[in-house]
């Protein structure tokens, strides 16, 4: 026992449950791609990230060498998203500076971009695509097309937070033709409403009835 640590102390669940993913990150780090493809639910769960993994698997089934993937949003499932890609370029847009910050921290050779988002959840009632505002982006993002671009950032939740308008259109501009774009967190009305504005249609596929992820093959 620790000296002047309480006789019945425990750590809390969520203090066990970090541990654990602390422990656990650089065994999965090693893992190789076809395993951790396997093995996607259970990484899921010990990296603690929310992403379907049957949308995950989806696009690692699309993935070839040499592919390029675009995520808009930072989170625990992002080194998964590089290890499925591992022979092509991955990269992130993200709003939050403390969570770009805390990203390069954790991972310094990952490429992360900040941007700026000008909408809000609360007055994304575009019916056109040219009424939706997009954030100006750095030319070694804009100046290609993305094999995958996956829409789950920034946050839309609440009113107040930027929503997924912007990210959304952006995603339409960027996918290259035969390319995948996921919209994540489907079951929200926004993302539905500004995907078939922005695609003219409704998603081929809807994966994940418990994680919803509206995919879109272009």
């Amino acid at each position: 026992m620790v000296l002047g640590t309480p006789r019945h102390w425990r750590p809390s669940r969520d203090a066990l449950v970090a541990g654990v993913r602390r422990g656990a990150a650089p065994v999965l780090d090693r893992l190789p791609r076809r395993l951790t493809m396997v093995l996607l639910p259970a990484v899921r769960r010990l990296r603690g990230f929310q992403m379907s993994t049957v949308a995950m698997r989806r696009v690692g089934d699309h993935l070839s060498a040499g592919s390029g993937v675009l995520v808009f949003g930072l989170g625990r499932d992002s080194s998964t998203w590089e290890k499925l890609n591992e022979d092509g370029r991955t990269a992130f847009l993200e709003d939050l500076s403390e969570w770009l910050e805390l990203s390069r921290r954790l991972a310094p050779s990952r490429e992360v971009h900040l941007i700026s988002y000008a909408t809000t959840v609360d007055t994304s009632d575009y019916t056109s695509v040219s009424d939706i505002p997009v954030p100006s982006l750095p030319p070694e993002i804009s100046s290609r097309q993305w094999d995958v671009v996956v829409v789950d950032g920034p946050m839309g939740f609440a009113p107040d937070t930027p929503g997924r308008a912007s990210s959304i259109a952006l995603a339409a501009r960027l996918v290259a033709r035969g390319g995948l774009v996921l919209v994540d967190d489907f079951d929200r009305e926004l993302e539905r409403r500004i995907s078939a504005t922005v695609f003219g249609r409704g998603p081929d596929e809807v994966l994940d009835p418990s994680r919803p992820v509206g995919l879109y093959l272009m």
